[in-house]
């Protein structure tokens, strides 16, 4: 599972995100609060990318029933699910990030990770809707079974997308997600780094 992620702006990649974002809020004249850097939890407006050079805010989570908050879904099984299959066909996005949290239970209490990729952001596998009342649409990130090296913490992670298949990732037809999705998404999970 990912329940919250974090922004570094010291990335210069990020920070050029985050520039994209402000001026566009700033050019609509939008006084809804985005968080463009930090640690970011559901229900947070954050940038979003949903083309290879397009970047728009949205808000973490979508409305599940009973008014539920839903912040992610399996990628095994996101194209079968009412509520993300539209949004998997024609609504694909990837949430530009320095790393993301995990939590492992140690004692009774909970030990908190930070996972990162050496060199760079990484960026995490979502799906967007637009929800009825918002300014902005909603996302929720895809997870995968953990790798080996990390399922001793939790045992799910985010997908990641390498950026040399971000656009394949981005712009796919709808036709082939109809394939088996992890087929799709690559393994980007060795060199991943945690510390406490």
């Amino acid at each position: 599972m990912c329940g919250r992620y974090f922004i570094d702006l010291d990335e210069p990649e990020l920070a050029r995100i985050a520039g994209i974002i402000e001026e566009e809020i700033k050019e609509r004249q939008l006084s809804f609060p985005v968080k463009t850097g930090g640690e970011i939890f559901p229900t947070d407006t954050v940038p979003v990318q949903t083309g290879t050079a397009s970047f728009q805010p949205m808000k973490w989570g979508f409305t599940g029933y009973n008014s539920r908050l839903i912040i992610n879904a399996r990628s095994e099984t996101a194209l079968e699910k009412p509520l993300f299959k539209e949004a998997m066909r024609i609504n694909r996005c990837l949430l530009p990030a320095s790393g993301y949290y995990e939590w492992e239970g140690v004692k009774g209490k909970k030990q908190r990770y930070a996972f990162t990729l050496p060199g760079g952001p990484l960026y995490l596998a979502g799906c967007f809707r637009q929800e009825q009342g918002l300014p902005f649409p909603s996302f929720v990130i895809l997870t995968r079974e953990a790798a080996p090296a990390l399922a001793h913490i939790h045992s799910r992670m985010p997908v990641i997308i390498p950026q040399d298949q971000a656009e394949s990732w981005l712009t796919r037809s709808s036709q082939a997600m109809e394939e088996p999705i992890l087929d799709l998404l690559a393994e980007a999970s060795e060199g991943f780094q945690g510390r406490k």
